[in-house]
């Protein structure tokens, strides 16, 4: 039976994935293109807008990618390990539980030119920002939220956390055991991580649009916008700078490259010197105010927001595209773990280590030619390249930490594989399971440009409301659209806690 069940679930589930997966055919041959013409890299080179373009777009994705590096690190070397960790680990949903554009739209409302703070001090004025840097101030802080998270994820106790204690009673400071011990540990994780920082950083459209430098954007705002008009000619200036911001990527990834192999030649020192330990103060800081920043962005929407005029409709279509987009990838990501290739598919990984601007554009040049755009199933499947992802990202590792005892036990036992599947293995990953939904429910909130695109400006989220309000309107409508795209994403998170926590109240073995 294992046989005859594998073979025909297994092709089924990898149709499901080429389904998903099959815009980067022709995001590819969008990008292949333009490659080779000469007029349009003429166009391109020509327009004033693209220094000045690439100049903030490089300033705010190096703050971004250093500096939420720098606040994981700084936090790592205070607090682990030790208590003081882990109560900052169960802190740090604070933060991840907020869309990056209710909290870009907090951020406007508080420091804009107008907003509560210069209101509140009139003497003070925000200052022309051309180059990023306010936006890569606020992805940096956002961002550190998601590095922390994979940090906590990656680091291996036990045996680690006992050298980190011996080099301390050495007189080795913390940050010599962190440059030492964690650095090398946690490197290919970490590593997998900036790259999707670095990524996301240079293609966000709509957060650059809340709080990035308007006139001339970025790059990734200017590519949409050029992409979004019916010239040829400015579609081919927008196709070419989706593979500037290719390039762009592997620039980055090269040079962290360079960096860490530089790096990896004076670890560990040789030489004995100690360094003094001196108080985490910043660290045990930014440990408490990070977290924070998550219940201060609630408190700001939640005073300026309008609640008496209530749109409901983007508030149905965000909760219905967020709840089906994230049940479908459960559907999806289950069983490709049980039945997919063993050692997966570096393939699935595309679009969290990829811009989105050119898989976004593939994926609406493929539903104009198959004539399905314009409808809500297109805009879900637009949704589920990026859900099916971070789900799976948050799902396989404790997939492969499954005692494999246990499973031993019941194939002893007569137990077939799809039996045990669903009564060994899938009771045993419920806090996983739960905790991946509330993940994919919220990256399915946080979608701007499927939505868009695919949805011919049909359907209105919370999201897409939120990104037009932002560039004029009324301040109350705007921190209500943001406070419900946070309320609804809150509510995942929490009723996956809530479960979570039953879960192991009634199951001792899943404490």
């Amino acid at each position: 039976m294992v046989a005859s069940l594998r073979h025909p679930l297994g092709w089924l589930l990898w149709m499901v994935m080429a389904a998903l997966y099959l815009p980067l055919f022709p995001a590819a041959a969008m990008l292949i293109a333009p490659a080779f013409s000469a007029d349009g890299w003429r166009d391109l080179f020509s327009d004033p807008q693209l220094l000045q373009a690439t100049i903030a777009t490089l300033v705010s994705t190096v703050i971004t990618t250093v500096g939420s590096l720098l606040i994981a690190l700084t936090i790592v070397a205070a607090l682990w390990p030790g208590k003081r960790w882990q109560q900052m680990s169960s802190r740090l949903p604070w933060l991840l539980a907020v869309p990056h554009v209710a909290f870009a739209t907090s951020v406007l409302l508080l420091f804009a030119e107008g907003g509560a703070f210069y209101q509140f001090c009139s003497a003070c004025s925000p200052l022309i920002d051309r180059y990023g840097i306010g936006l890569g101030l606020t992805l940096a802080v956002k961002e550190s939220a998601f590095v922390l998270w994979a940090i906590y994820a990656a680091l291996p106790d036990g045996r680690l956390a006992q050298k980190m204690r011996v080099l301390q009673t050495l007189g080795y400071s913390r940050l010599q055991g962190v440059y030492w011990l964690v650095l090398p540990a946690i490197a290919p994780a970490l590593g997998a991580v900036m790259l999707a920082v670095v990524a996301w950083s240079l293609s966000v459209v709509d957060v650059a649009m809340i709080i990035g430098p308007g006139n001339p954007p970025t790059l990734a705002v200017l590519a949409w916008e050029w992409l979004s008009q019916g010239d040829a000619r400015q579609q081919t200036k927008g196709l070419l700078l989706c593979l500037i911001l290719l390039m762009l990527l592997a620039l980055f990834a090269a040079a962290g490259i360079v960096l860490w192999r530089g790096l990896r030649r004076s670890m560990p020192s040789t030489d004995g010197v100690r360094y003094p330990e001196r108080s985490p103060v910043v660290g045990v800081a930014l440990g408490w105010i990070l977290p924070l920043a998550g219940v201060l962005c609630a408190a700001v929407l939640m005073l300026l927001a309008q609640t008496r005029s209530v749109d409901w409709a983007p508030f149905t279509t965000s909760l219905s595209l967020a709840l089906f987009s994230g049940l479908l990838a459960l559907a999806i990501i289950l069983p490709w773990l049980e039945w997919g290739p063993p050692r997966g598919a570096l393939w699935m990984w595309l679009p969290l280590a990829l811009p989105a601007l050119p898989l976004v554009a593939g994926q609406y040049r493929l539903a104009l030619q198959l004539g399905f755009d314009g409808g809500y199933f297109a805009v879900l499947w637009g949704h589920m390249l990026w859900v099916l992802p971070w789900m799976l990202l948050v799902l396989q590792p404790a997939w492969r930490r499954l005692d494999p005892r246990q499973i031993l036990i019941a194939q002893t036992l007569g137990m077939q594989r799809s039996t045990l599947f669903w009564r060994i293995k899938c009771p045993l990953l419920i806090r996983p399971i739960l905790i991946a939904f509330a993940t994919g429910f919220s990256v399915s909130m946080a979608q701007y440009m499927p939505t868009l695109w695919l949805g011919a400006g049909r359907f209105s989220t919370l999201t897409t409301e939120a990104v037009a309000l932002s560039s004029g309107g009324s301040t109350a409508i705007l921190a209500g659209h943001a406070l419900g795209l946070l309320a609804l994403t809150a509510a995942a998170f929490g009723l996956a806690a809530g479960l979570s926590h039953l879960a192991g109240r009634y199951r001792q073995g899943l404490r």
